[in-house]
């Protein structure tokens, strides 16, 4: 009779996607496949494929949650609290229950965008996100959230269909921002693509205009620059005549 498996290390932790707390099993046959130095380890659990990053002595450094069918993690969060709490009470007759509120998100950084792909590179993929196609994010898991976050300055008062993390295709149009597993890029060969391992936008295209909104805001520092940044965007869309300069 063969022995049962032997888990490495079990791991337990609030799931992103569901927020309950489950305990992972990291077996030896997990550990195959590295970004950035550390092992990504996929779980499935229910409808969705939890994603851990483990250093070498396999501590938890980071996880996220992205779901097996075309929905976003917002989606599976709302419909497990709504699976949770079937009923929520109301203060009286007619009251609407309160929706959960949208898990927090990494904070946007202009600055570090601009580090990190140069004005030039940026521009390429602020022009997508201000005209409606779809911009496609990849790469370093550190940076993902923060790069799309970042994106979302460059709209003003426009709410973004985002998908902020899939191991799984989900299509495009349904999605204003994307972000994806690094091997999923091949599945969108026309899509602008912003790539943070390259540290390169792929498919964009120039705009003078967008590259006047981004002059010299790597000269400043976070809080300057996202304001002065807001401040032009807000400009933007208060010119008629923006959409013929880009």
């Amino acid at each position: 009779m063969s022995s049962a498996r032997v888990p490495l290390k079990e791991i337990t932790l609030t799931c992103k996607g569901c927020n309950k707390e489950i305990t992972i099993p990291i077996y030896v046959d997990d550990l195959k496949t590295q970004v950035g130095g550390l092992w990504q380890v996929s779980y499935l659990h229910e409808d969705h494929v939890i994603t851990l990053l483990l250093d070498k002595d396999l501590a938890l450094r980071q996880h996220r949650a992205s779901t097996i069918a075309r929905k976003s993690q917002e989606e599976v969060s709302a419909r497990a609290t709504i699976a949770e709490k079937p009923a929520t009470a109301s203060t009286g007759p007619g009251t609407a229950a309160t929706p959960a509120s949208p898990q927090p998100r990494a904070r946007a950084s202009i600055t570090l965008m601009l580090k990190t792909f140069g004005s030039r590179e940026l521009e390429y993929v602020m022009k997508p996100v201000m005209t409606g196609d779809t911009v496609i994010v990849t790469g370093d898991m550190a940076l993902l959230e923060i790069a799309i976050s970042t994106l979302k300055l460059f709209v003003h008062k426009k709410e973004l269909k985002i998908n902020w993390y899939t191991e799984t295709f989900v299509d495009p149009r349904d999605y204003d921002i994307i972000g994806i597993a690094e091997g999923l890029k091949d599945y969108y060969s026309t899509e602008v693509i912003m790539d943070l391992d390259e540290k390169k936008v792929v498919n964009g295209e120039p705009c003078d205009y967008c590259r006047k909104v981004l002059k010299g805001l790597e000269k400043m520092n976070e809080t300057k620059a996202a304001k002065e940044l807001k401040r032009r965007i807000v400009n933007v869309y208060r010119n008629t005549l923006w959409m013929h300069q880009i």
